[in-house]
């Protein structure tokens, strides 16, 4: 699911919640306290999961991106010729440092 199918279905559990808070005021029916206390847990699992897509597919994206490099650097050492192998290897070095750059992961300077 997406980060905004996620808030979506939080938002829908708060309200919920929400409701089954009201009715417990107002009634102080058990029932509705534990109903309350369910879908305030799922509509904060929610909002967790949510928060934490943006990270996963950054990591996804960084797992393709090192996948990439080690293919790239398996074929340097094992298909190319002398000659070849500076040339590719020095776009291959300016590659791991765009993404790590890009990522964050070092400055860039």
């Amino acid at each position: 699911m997406s980060k905004k199918e996620l808030m979506k279905l939080a938002d829908s559990f708060q309200k919920k919640a929400d409701t089954a808070f009201q009715n417990y005021q107002e009634t102080g029916a058990s029932r509705y306290d534990s109903a309350f206390r369910r879908n305030e847990d799922i509509a904060a699992a929610l909002r967790a999961a949510a928060e934490a897509a943006d990270e996963h597919n950054a990591y996804i994206n960084l797992k393709m991106e090192m996948s990439n490099f080690a293919s790239r650097a398996r074929r340097v050492m094992l298909y190319t010729t002398e000659e070849e192998k500076a040339e590719l290897t020095e776009a291959l070095i300016r590659d791991i440092v765009s993404v790590g750059q890009l990522y964050g992961l070092i400055s860039k300077n």
